[in-house]
């Protein structure tokens, strides 16, 4: 049975890799990895979020400097969703959710259900 199994997870997953909607979210993660304006909003989201982080530190959550760090913040992760490119990945990302849902709900569940232990 074992090895069975090792064979159905080798065909689930050669499916998964083969699936339209991965190999989609494969390239996109490829374009938004060198595209530099991507980048560049990615950049000022992780420097505004340091922003903020660090007014939290050292003014606390309702201080001014925390504040306008966080509306900093804000519009940077806001530029850097907007972008196209971005839209894009972000639409296929949830389509390749789906499946990994449906796996989990068809296969990890049903095993949970019958009193299979993962440990």
């Amino acid at each position: 049975m074992t090895q069975t199994l090792i064979e159905l997870i080798d065909k689930l997953n050669e499916a998964i890799k083969e699936d339209k909607r991965v190999k989609v979210l494969n390239e996109l993660d490829s374009k938004l990895s060198s595209d530099e304006e991507v980048m560049a909003l990615a950049y000022k989201k992780d420097i505004a979020l340091l922003e903020f982080e660090d007014a939290l530190k050292h003014f606390g959550e309702n201080s001014k400097e925390a504040v306008e760090a966080q509306k900093r913040l804000y519009e940077a992760k806001l530029n850097l969703d907007l972008n196209p490119l971005v839209k894009e990945y972000n639409m296929a990302f949830k389509e390749v959710r789906k499946i990994y849902d449906l796996i989990n709900k068809e296969i990890f569940n049903e095993l949970t259900s019958k009193g299979v232990n993962y440990d």
